[in-house]
């Protein structure tokens, strides 16, 4: 697949909110020394790692427009122009797709609890115990903090 970065301009069949450049800028600065192999391997982790925040995160404001491909740029964020992606959020990218490259980063929330009924003559009751599991990324959700809304994480909707 080849990497289309999203500049803020709503690029048709954007996949990417970062390029290769910044992402190995960034990780050259901080000496991150997983963030190896062929161009192509580190395109493919950017785009798990956008993946990941397009399906993980809330977001706040409102998209540009309503078919864009991916969930920036944003209009109605304080002090973010609505054409431009935060650094923060490239950078949250970054961290990502390094996991991405040297772990499984995974966009599901998967149901871990178990799942009991019980039932007293006609009354029946069914109990979740912690349904859902997110792997807290606190380098990640504190870069992107500023433009969650709620608690910024996307979680199915369970209805009983």
């Amino acid at each position: 697949m080849t990497l289309t970065v999203e500049d803020g301009s709503i690029v048709e069949g954007a996949n990417s909110l970062v390029d290769l450049d910044f992402a190995n800028s960034y990780h050259s600065d901080r000496n991150n020394t997983g963030w190896t192999g062929t161009d192509a391997v580190k395109q493919a982790a950017l785009i798990r790692a956008t993946d990941y925040l397009q399906e993980k995160y809330s977001w706040k404001g409102c998209l540009v427009e309503a078919d864009q491909p991916l969930n920036w740029p944003r209009s109605g964020i304080q002090n973010v122009a609505n054409n431009i992606i935060p650094n923060a959020v490239k950078q949250a990218v970054c961290v990502l797709a390094l996991e991405a490259l040297t772990a499984t980063l995974n966009p599901s929330i998967s149901p871990n609890g178990q799942t009991k009924f019980k039932k007293v003559d006609v009354i029946e009751v069914e109990y979740f115990a912690s349904p859902f599991t997110s792997t807290k990324r606190p380098a990640v959700d504190g870069l992107l903090r500023p433009y969650l809304s709620g608690n910024g994480i996307n979680v199915p909707t369970v209805r009983v």
